[in-house]
């Protein structure tokens, strides 16, 4: 969209250098603004353009295009405010096109206001892309019923037919409210989305139990999706429904931990679920991961005793603990839960990768008890790339930079577009202090990251070039 814009704005400069308004002196001024838009729009100074364009529009009232102009070039440079200004200009002379009414929706959004987005768009009735902003803005204020009523207006309106993707999610915002409804979406898009597969399987699978269940399953198939905030709608539903079913509870508290801004406290819905059974080992797990997430590692912990207790034979519950004792300062008692783990589990090599981080993380044993992780974890996962780029971590920790430059490649032959690998290699060049690979290699790992921790540490060390 912001390529197809500038060109529009700059063909916007051309023609304007080009016409001939009016005559004598005035013909002149106009020359000289247009001349500036032209130059301003060269060196995408949106802003000032945008600023030009009004100018323009305010002594030449007849020529009422140069409003929306205006505003496209100021939405385009992220000025909201003068967007605002020019956007008006042309919706209150009933000369803003529907491109621009949506962007006037979306600036209104942008500078807090959305309210007023949502009256610009549902005067867009026939418009699919409004109606599709609509669905976003619902579903973003957790009003899923009206989410699902917006995207249904939306797909209606489309002059194709919707393809697998808009399907798919679709079919994810339905089994947030209704689980069976969703089937025939979900169905639909699961030979391009294995995901939804996934999901169609779960709900299958509760189709015929109790509504509350029915939505607690659709619920964790969001959640297992990364579609936190429709799964905390799920749970939350879940809960009303049977406010009884402690797991309910228990997953509701969880999925809002992942949500900005939550609307409840997280810690009050965990605490109301194991009220309603306090010898739940999930109801204790995700309390234990509520208090490691707060940094309290010593509560954590004693929510993680009750599980290991009741749950003996979780892996995962074991390296929950290890995270917390190393966050503590002890190394030597994380390390054994971390081996725990592996002998429950000896051909995972997920666990033989989180024991070589750790030894990473804390510069424990990384030859001793390390690079023996990290090269279990190839040798039973030699396909995925975090598991090579977790041994390549070790060789360079160990100075073995030759060896280490190999598997970082060989990770990215795996997967192209790996983040990790990509920094890890940057971080590699920047120690050889040979800026062009580090430069390059850094900057793929921003491009490629859905890490944010990740992204700002590459982005720092970017700085520094």
């Amino acid at each position: 969209m912001n390529e197809s814009l500038k060109t529009a704005l700059k063909l916007l400069a051309l023609l304007l250098v080009g016409s001939v308004i009016g005559f004598g002196p005035t013909v002149i001024s106009v020359t000289q603004k247009a001349q500036k838009v032209q130059t301003a729009f060269a060196a995408e100074e949106y802003s000032v353009g945008a600023r030009y364009l009004l100018e323009l529009a305010e002594t030449n009232p007849w020529w009422i295009s140069l409003w929306e102009s205006a505003g496209q070039a100021a939405f385009l440079a992220g000025d909201y405010s003068l967007a605002l200004d020019a956007y008006l200009g042309a919706y209150q002379r009933e000369d803003l096109s529907e491109a621009g009414q949506i962007n006037l929706g979306t600036t209104y959004l942008y500078l807090g206001d959305p309210q007023e987005a949502e009256r610009i768009w549902l005067e867009l009735s026939d418009s699919p892309s409004a109606m599709k902003e609509l669905a976003d803005l619902y579903e973003e204020e957790g009003d899923i019923s009206r989410a699902i009523e917006f995207w249904s207006h939306y797909l209606a309106l489309l002059e194709e037919t919707p393809d697998p993707g808009q399907l798919f999610y679709f079919g994810l915002l339905i089994a947030a409210d209704s689980p069976p409804k969703a089937l025939v979406y979900l169905d639909q898009s699961s030979a391009e989305y294995p995901e939804a597969g996934k999901a169609a399987e779960r709900i299958r699978d509760a189709i015929q139990e109790e509504p509350a269940y029915q939505l607690l399953s659709a619920g964790q198939a969001l959640a297992s999706a990364n579609r936190w905030r429709l799964a905390s709608f799920a749970f939350e539903k879940a809960v009303a429904l049977r406010p009884d079913y402690p797991e309910a509870w228990f997953y509701w508290g969880e999925s809002l931990q992942h949500i900005e801004n939550p609307e409840y406290d997280p810690l009050e819905i965990l605490q109301n679920g194991l009220s309603l059974d306090e010898d739940s080992p999930l109801g204790n797990l995700f309390l234990g991961l509520y208090w490691q997430r707060a940094g309290s590692h010593a509560t954590a912990l004693d929510f993680f005793a009750v599980v290991e207790n009741l749950w003996p034979d979780r892996a995962d519950v074991l390296v929950e603990e290890g995270k917390s004792l190393a966050v503590l300062g002890e190394l030597e008692a994380a390390y054994l839960k971390y081996q725990e783990a592996i002998e429950l589990f000896p051909q995972d090599p997920g666990y033989y990768r989180m024991l070589a981080e750790f030894c990473l993380s804390y510069a424990f044993q990384i030859r001793e008890a390390g690079l023996p992780a990290g090269r279990l974890a190839v040798q039973f996962g030699p396909q995925d790339p975090a598991n090579v780029d977790v041994l390549g971590q070790v060789l360079l920790a160990l100075e073995d930079e030759k060896n280490a430059l190999r598997l970082f490649q060989q990770a990215l032959a795996l997967d192209p577009e790996y983040a990790p690998a990509y920094y890890h290699l940057g971080i590699l060049f920047s120690a050889r202090d040979d800026s062009d690979p580090a430069v390059y290699y850094l900057s793929q790992a921003v491009a490629y990251s859905e890490n944010p921790a990740l992204t700002d540490q590459a982005q720092r060390l970017l700085l520094s070039y």
